[in-house]
């Protein structure tokens, strides 16, 4: 019965050469397909790898190939260790010390960087671009031809003020060129108000999170790669650090000492910003300390419509947003808690992309909906 279904699919392909790359794609991945369920693996290799030439960059799609090819392999009984070479480049939440310009830093550690890059298959970088270790990474990873993310604690002008110009004016431009040739980039909103050192924590928390989810779509394993100095114990990277791996995810670490009296250190352990919660039921905003005791109050009434955010400047408008674009019984989040809850929360909750809502303003909130994992 399979190889006279297969023989039909193999009839229906078409060989149309005006068709796009993500056309041929589709049919020679489907072609390859074909192969694999009749057992003939080297034909579905070779297909496989001409589908792929078609659309190189269409990571999502060879994800979503290398998913049905693992269950059909996993049915045959089958090694699954060629979809290796297939598989699309890793994320990376990057991060590390800040150094002032001409610090004793090695010459060759862009060098470092780079094979690091290299041997790890990474392809998409998550951080801030501070100066020093940020702005050396991010670098490498557009070097190395990697799309870069950039998620920073406050605007452009408040960050380039405190974590930029004042560690050397040479690392302004290349702070400037990193944000032109970015794929993304996210700014908390801020004033004077802001507790910065909590934004900063949660700004790197987020970039962890989006390499997480991305690494999801992709299904790929996610990493970090830090420039740090393991003598610097209270250092925001060695925090940073500690959140990555309590998550369990790998770990690529660079040691460099740098002078200590330019290093932003943590001033306090005050780490979280609150969380805000609105339910349907009375439309009044609540404030908790985390986000595992905000999940608590919403499990207890699942019934009702649930849209939780960060205590951020502007929230509770986009709260408000939330909940006209929310349905019942749905938790809907903003993309900074589905970043954290992806970080802190994955082997309890699953986060989801559920669209865009214009705000009054016409800007678009990406929203996410989460969901507890049964056990």
């Amino acid at each position: 019965i399979i190889k006279d279904r297969v023989s039909t699919v193999f009839k229906l392909l078409p060989s149309n050469e005006s068709l796009s790359p993500e056309e041929h794609y589709f049919i020679e991945a489907t072609r390859a397909e074909c192969f694999l369920l009749l057992g003939e693996t080297n034909k579905a290799i070779a297909s496989l790898r001409n589908a792929i030439g078609f659309d190189p960059l269409n990571y999502t799609a060879h994800a979503s190939t290398l998913k049905q090819f693992e269950h059909i392999l996993r049915k045959q009984r089958a090694d699954k260790a060629w979809l290796n070479q297939f598989r699309p480049p890793r994320p990376v939440h990057f991060a590390g010390n800040i150094w002032r310009d001409g610090a004793d830093v090695p010459q060759d550690l862009p060098t470092t960087i780079s094979d690091i890059i290299q041997s790890n298959d990474i392809g998409f970088g998550y951080g801030a671009i501070a100066a020093g270790a940020d702005i050396v990474i991010a670098e490498a990873i557009l070097n190395e031809g990697g799309e870069l993310n950039i998620i920073l604690p406050s605007d452009l002008d408040s960050f380039i003020k405190h974590s930029v110009r004042p560690f050397g004016e040479a690392w302004v431009p290349r702070f400037s060129k990193c944000v032109k040739q970015a794929k993304s980039l996210t700014l908390l909103p801020s004033d004077d108000k802001t507790d910065i050192q909590a934004q900063t924590i949660l700004a790197a928390r987020m970039a962890m999170g989006q390499a997480i989810l991305r690494s999801k779509t992709l299904n790929v394993n996610p990493c970090q790669l830090l420039i740090n100095d393991p003598n610097r114990e209270n250092s925001l990277t060695a925090y940073h650090k500690l959140d990555w791996v309590s998550s369990d995810f790998l770990l690529l670490e660079t040691h460099l000492s740098i002078q200590k009296d330019i290093e932003n250190e943590r001033q306090s352990d005050h780490d979280t910003i609150a969380v805000m919660l609105l339910s349907s039921d009375n439309m009044t905003v609540k404030k908790f300390v985390s986000l595992d005791s905000a999940i608590q109050e919403v499990l207890k009434s699942e019934d009702e419509t649930h849209v939780l955010h960060f205590d951020l400047r502007n929230a509770v408008e986009e709260l408000n947003v939330l909940m006209m674009y929310n349905h019942k019984g749905n938790i809907l989040v903003s993309e900074p808690i589905a970043n954290f809850a992806a970080l802190k929360h994955g082997e309890e909750l699953e986060v989801f992309f559920a669209g865009l809502a214009p705000d009054p303003d016409g800007k678009m909130i990406r929203c996410f909906s989460l969901r507890p994992i049964a056990k």
